[in-house]
């Protein structure tokens, strides 16, 4: 199949979901009457190394150490100085031991270099004039490396590179330290990218005027943000569907479709959180219509008859919890499940909504359960708030994705005690992922205003200097993950009590049942069950007084308040026996002054949600039959 323009979603990526901005992209350019392909690479390298694997390497290391760049950098050029290859290589052996990941090594020395060679042989049968690469996260090097040889086959294609590692002074740098990019989009290229393929293969337009490009003798600054998202087209991931039917092992993959309903951050808008990467273009906050929405969500289940879809968005728009959840919810025949980034403030009725929807997974940004440190972070929410929120989701169905971050200057070490304190109240609620250390993300306060926010001997991590034959200045501009040193920051012997009880909660919930802080109403009392490690007994009664306060707790109230009340109704010697009663069976977290309860309420877990895992999943291999090998 000829094709003028094809685009290309490199190693390593999970097999699991196509690329939302190559699938835009692609929508764009066949609506003005381009011949496009979308190739998607990662499914012939996953194919070739093993599903298993590749996921391993997609999904399972941490992003800073670039494993996945490092398996395809000795195919783009030399490496770095010694000493920064080694102390790569030694990071990424510790790595791959701890997570028992074996076979890395095989791919970079056997695969990557034949398996790049068949990449760009299978692009130039289509004979491109444009090659497109989308990059992000662990892309880069094997995009380098396949777009090197496509050039070294046909140098008259030209090579266009975006995508998340390309924005900023990142694409520029890409493009002064490797001939075989021709351009580079350094944002948001909706329109752009489209342009300039009319303009290439049309002479409509100017090449080089299009704003947001950068090219070998030039560039164009960038146009101001999308602002009406309904202007992008649906993405067009068929190409997607038809190449992973083709995989070995097609059956054990389970696809998700990504989908974009808003772009930015409409609190980092008006204040940042000091670990966030988002760049200034990126963080204006703007969203599509909820009809719109709605209209893309179905006609994405008609076209793939898929029910999981991840949603990009970094937050979740406010107008959406109205305008998009509750159309959702109010059509019980079509069941979805759904994964949003939302905003820890969320309160119960909308929290039930969401998974009247078919919201099964939420990531909302817990962080820490100290006051201190959320403040240090500019959350713009308090521990209470983030508890109250992990209760609703536990008390509707919804799992929680959060992770505790620490490493901030001036955190209070004690802090952590606190928190390791807190873990054994809070076991029936879902566990974080585990401790996760800081990490300077270029875009971030932390990395932008470094010294001012306590950060000193700032430098790109090792693996930018081991993988990129490149000067300093360079290697500055390439980066995207930076480290540091945080003054005042708790050392890792502040943390180890944290660490054993979240190891011991995230043990609870891999248990048969994770353990419950349940209540069922009975008159007008409660009856609960508490299989917590501080509970006093499994089953407990609360009287009407103790059950009325903890009603009033439902979200952070001021406790004395909350009492006065009660006692208005039962008496105040009954008021300030259910005070005790509650805070003694730890039903209740006080900070301050101010208390919240922790009780989930039984039988409102909603059950509405579709086919499982809203990421997708991998099914493990069937065993072999009994019978295999015998004749028949």
């Amino acid at each position: 199949m000829r094709a003028d323009i094809v685009l290309c979603s490199a190693p390593v990526m999970s097999v699991l979901r196509p690329s939302v901005g190559i699938g835009v992209l692609h929508a764009a350019l066949a609506a003005r009457g381009h011949r496009v392909e979308t190739l998607h690479l990662n499914l012939d390298f996953a194919n070739l190394v093993g599903l298993d694997l590749n996921e391993q390497l997609a999904e399972q290391t941490p992003a800073h150490l670039l494993i996945g760049d490092w398996v395809f950098a000795r195919c783009v050029g030399r490496p770095g100085p010694a000493l920064a290859v080694a102390r790569h290589e030694r990071e990424i052996t510790a790595l791959l031991a701890r997570r028992g990941i074996g076979g890395v090594p095989r791919l970079r020395e056997a695969v990557a270099a034949p398996f790049v060679a068949a990449a760009a042989e299978k692009i130039l049968a289509r004979r491109p004039r444009i090659v497109g690469f989308g990059t992000m996260f662990q892309q880069t090097m094997a995009s380098l490396a396949i777009a090197k040889a496509v050039k070294a086959g046909d140098p008259s294609v030209v090579v266009v590179f975006g995508g998340a590692n390309c924005h900023g002074p990142m694409g520029s740098a890409l493009l002064r330290t490797y001939r075989q990019v021709d351009r580079v989009f350094t944002g948001e290229a909706d329109t752009a990218f489209p342009d300039l393929a009319d303009a290439l293969l049309r002479g409509i337009g100017d090449a080089d005027a299009i704003a947001g490009q950068l090219y070998r003798d030039g560039g164009v600054p960038d146009d101001p943000p999308l602002r009406k998202l309904d202007q992008v087209p649906i993405p067009d991931y068929a190409d997607y569907f038809t190449q992973l039917a083709m995989l070995d092992e097609a059956d054990r993959v389970a696809p998700s479709l990504p989908f974009e309903s808003s772009r930015g951050c409409w609190w980092g808008q008006k204040h940042h959180c000091t670990f966030c990467g988002l760049n200034a273009e990126g963080i204006v906050f703007r969203a599509k219509s909820s009809r719109r929405v709605l209209e893309e969500l179905s006609e994405l289940t008609v076209r793939h008859g898929i029910d999981r879809f991840s949603a990009t968005d970094n937050i979740l728009a406010p107008a959406h919890i109205d305008g998009v959840m509750r159309p959702l919810a109010a059509a019980p025949a079509v069941a979805r499940s759904l994964f949003y980034e939302i905003k820890a403030n969320l309160n119960e009725a909308q929290t039930a909504l969401l998974a009247d929807a078919g919201v099964t997974q939420v990531q909302p940004g817990i962080e820490s359960l100290s006051d201190d440190i959320l403040a240090i972070m500019r959350k713009g929410v308090d521990t209470l708030l983030n508890l109250r929120l992990m209760r609703n989701c536990r008390e509707f169905g919804l799992g929680v994705i959060w992770s505790i971050l620490h490493g901030f200057p001036g955190e209070p070490a004690h802090a952590y005690d606190a928190m390791a304190a807190l873990v054994p109240l809070i076991e029936h609620l879902p566990p974080p992922t585990g401790l996760s250390p800081l990490r300077l993300d270029r875009f971030s306060p932390n990395f932008e205003d470094a010294e001012r926010l306590g950060f000193v001997e700032v430098r790109p991590v090792v693996a930018y200097s081991a993988l990129h034959d490149a000067p300093a200045a360079v290697i500055a501009d390439l980066a995207y993950f930076f480290e540091g040193r945080a003054k005042g920051a708790a050392g890792e012997g502040d943390l180890l009590r944290l660490r054993g009880a979240v190891a011991t909660w995230k043990a609870r919930w891999e248990e048969e049942a994770p353990p419950a802080l349940v209540f069922a109403r009975v008159e007008r009392g409660m009856l609960v069950k508490d299989e917590r490690t501080v509970a006093a007994s499994e089953l407990q009664y609360l009287g009407p007084a103790s059950a009325a306060l903890a009603d009033r707790l439902r979200n952070p109230g001021h406790l004395g308040g909350a009492v006065e009340a009660v006692a208005k109704e039962h008496g105040a010697a009954a008021a300030d026996g259910a005070m005790r009663e509650l805070l003694d069976r730890h039903f209740i977290v006080v900070r301050g002054d101010t208390a919240l309860s922790l009780l989930v309420e039984g039988g409102r877990r909603r059950v509405r949600a579709g086919s499982g895992n809203p990421f997708g999943g991998l099914a493990p291999r069937a065993a072999p039959s009994a019978l295999a090998g015998v004749a028949s």
